[in-house]
């Protein structure tokens, strides 16, 4: 929960600081806060702290939950994903290279959420809510498509809007997976 909550918390402070990613026709991703002096503070402490923070979670999971060693190295893989996202942010600008191996970070980790939100809310902890949420996933990683393919340029609000709804349906059901525990 905190590693989601440092993700979206310090995000909000680089919009509120730069908006200009979200109200451009073409707009940038979100990785471009890593690329301004203004930003790259909390672009860095949003990334770097949730990437820790579920490398962390993943070492603590009890257990005797469902699906505990897949759950456990899915979140390993999560927060791994999210420090090379990071780390690839700095210099992607540099060169093609550079650039395509952010992209294809990024292209892995958005997959990789794509798969958990299905597995956790259509299997480890099926409701309504996880399921709501996981279709705005759904949505928002459609979309994601289009922009990829140049149909349409969202790319900040189809990040946002996936990541913030994996990011519920995560904190959904590791907690309800964790507290079934005790």
């Amino acid at each position: 929960m905190l590693g989601q909550a440092s993700l979206f918390g310090f995000l909000l402070i680089c919009l509120a600081l730069t908006p200009h990613f979200l109200l451009e026709y073409n707009e940038g991703g979100v990785s471009n806060y890593g690329l301004y002096a203004k930003t790259v503070v909390p672009y860095t402490l949003a990334f770097g702290l949730c990437g820790s923070l579920t490398l962390l979670a993943a070492r603590f999971i009890p257990k005797g939950i469902a699906s505990y060693k897949t759950l456990r190295i899915s979140l390993a893989a999560l927060g791994i994903l999210l420090i090379i996202v990071l780390v690839s942010t700095y210099p992607y600008k540099v060169n093609n290279a550079l650039n395509v191996i952010h992209v294809d970070v990024g292209t892995a980790l958005a997959f990789l959420e794509l798969g958990l939100g299905m597995w956790f809310a259509l299997v480890l902890a099926r409701d309504l809510k996880n399921i709501a949420f996981f279709a705005v996933q759904v949505i928002g990683f459609g979309l994601g498509v289009l922009t990829h393919f140049g149909v349409i340029h969202i790319l900040f609000i189809t990040e946002m809007l996936t990541s913030f709804a994996f990011g519920i349906v995560l904190v959904r059901t590791v907690v309800r997976l964790t507290s079934s525990e005790q």
